[in-house]
């Protein structure tokens, strides 16, 4: 993935599958990746955040 800038998080949602969604309703995965602050050089590294929402 390329990332502009130099942002401290990233939120990345993705479209889940339903059995017969009713009334349009659509569920949606959130995943947040976090810059690893102790990476000063390019390329930035990114982790995983498992105790987001």
């Amino acid at each position: 993935m390329w990332v502009a800038e130099r942002p401290r998080t990233i939120q990345v949602t993705r479209p889940c599958e339903l059995e017969a969604p009713p009334n349009g309703m659509r569920a949606e995965a959130l995943h947040i990746y976090r810059r690893d602050l102790r990476v000063k050089s390019e390329p930035l590294r990114y982790g995983f955040d498992g105790a987001s929402p």
